[in-house]
């Protein structure tokens, strides 16, 4: 897993510094696989004898440029139809586990890496991509730490499709309003904090119902409280959660929501709902990826007023997203379908819609001016990154971190009391296998 993220960090500092310096615009791949695979084409010659085909895809509902490029690609592949179905991010969490127990999975959808995107392949649910990734030339078409991090017990089981970075996002107008700069000590990030709540001012847009959002600053704090080596261990079940350490992280998180640095009622506010409070100003800071250049601009708002800064720990949080395939489809499905998120996912489609792409595991891509801060985020990875927790820890066990993050602020468990349900999460699921 550490020459995986390393390999992130590395790979995604090199798509930075070649793609800024092109500027922005569409770019035509010609490069070809087997079976006349093109990015035009967006794959194999599937249903090359006419058969009408239609399929089913999920996706989230903020990949507005979606819809756009399913259209070009209908308009280019008549004999196939995509039919698009959005969810928010925890709805096809949990409509993917229903129709996967209930054996009703679209033909393509939208999923993350690590232990979220592992159970389909885990359950016998996606198709094997190892030999098209071969023919195809996927080495050549996509970030290798992308095709990595969406391999599983040695097969390829998703069509990579973003590499993501996390770290601290501000409004530039309440810093400028107080004076502030973007904290360099973790001191001075707790001063600036008070400071921002002195002036009536939200310091951290976070929400935590559905427990992935806030759990973006209990990874850092727990990266403060551990170091890289302890964290490490943790997130791979190698040393006890009852450590000083997480103690002291939760403890950490404890007293920021008694000091009221989360917006009111935080528990059961969800991300959309905490994010909403910092594009206006009303909120200082939150923890977000470079989607949000895009989603500011979607919400009316200027992305030029907000920045980035580097949490004041050694390393940042990494993530990869793919699209899998339903392993039960027919032949001429599978091949529809690899050919539909070939297309969606190449550097021709990424160039077209790169305002809205956000960061592709695609190669060969030209980010935009409309987006300004997504190469101050990657370039923040230059110190190293973790693979995030609710991917790197198996499911049951991030749910109880959900739970935990929860009961310590709403004080129905301290602290010790966390890091001991964690702990025997932890033992319970190791006891399962």
């Amino acid at each position: 897993m550490k020459r995986i993220i390393s390999a992130v960090i590395s790979l995604l500092l090199i798509a930075v510094m070649t793609t800024a310096a092109c500027g922005s615009g569409a770019e035509k791949s010609t490069e070809s696989g087997t079976n006349d695979t093109t990015a035009s084409s967006g794959g194999i010659n599937a249903s090359a004898s006419g058969e009408k085909v239609t399929l089913s895809l999920w996706v989230l509902d903020n990949d507005l440029w979606v819809d756009k490029a399913v259209k070009d690609f209908m308009d280019q592949n008549p004999n196939i139809t995509v039919e698009v179905v959005k969810y928010g991010v925890d709805p096809i969490k949990e409509a993917l586990k229903v129709a996967a127990s209930s054996k009703t999975l679209p033909d393509i959808w939208f999923t993350w890496g690590g232990s979220l995107g592992s159970f389909y392949p885990e359950n016998g649910l996606t198709m094997d991509l190892t030999q098209i990734a071969k023919e195809h030339n996927w080495a050549e078409k996509y970030n290798q730490a992308a095709i990595d991090m969406t391999t599983f017990n040695g097969k390829v089981s998703g069509i990579p499709y973003n590499l993501n970075v996390l770290d601290m996002w501000y409004s530039k107008d309440v810093y400028e309003k107080l004076g502030l700069q973007p904290p360099t000590s973790f001191e001075e990030f707790e001063s600036q904090l008070q400071q921002i709540k002195d002036a009536n001012v939200i310091p951290m847009a976070f929400g935590g119902k559905n427990g992935w959002h806030i759990m973006r600053l209990v990874e850092q704090l727990l990266e403060k409280y551990a170091g890289p080596e302890l964290h490490d261990k943790l997130n791979n079940l190698e040393s006890s959660w009852k450590d000083p350490a997480v103690i002291q992280t939760f403890a950490k998180l404890k007293e920021y929501s008694d000091k009221g640095y989360f917006p009111k009622g935080h528990v059961a506010i969800d991300q959309a709902e905490a994010i909403n409070s910092f594009y206006p100003g009303k909120a200082a800071m939150s923890i977000e990826g470079p989607w949000l250049d895009s989603s500011i601009t979607a919400a009316g708002f200027d992305p030029r007023r907000y920045g980035v800064f580097k949490f004041p720990t050694g390393r940042v949080s990494v993530f990869a997203e793919m699209f899998q395939i339903n392993g039960s489809l027919d032949q001429a499905k599978q091949e529809a379908a690899v050919k539909f998120g070939e297309y969606i996912t190449s550097a021709e489609v990424v160039n077209k819609y790169i305002d809205e792409y956000g960061t592709p595991a695609a190669l060969n891509v030209k980010f935009s001016e409309k987006t300004p801060n997504i190469q101050a985020l990657m370039e923040l990875a230059n110190s190293g990154g973790f693979l995030i927790t609710d991917q790197a820890l198996p499911q049951e066990v991030a749910q109880k971190l959900f739970e935990a993050q929860d009961k310590v602020a709403l004080n129905e468990w301290t602290p010790e009391q966390a890091a001991e349900a964690m702990d025997k999460a932890i033992a319970d699921f190791k006891s399962k296998k």
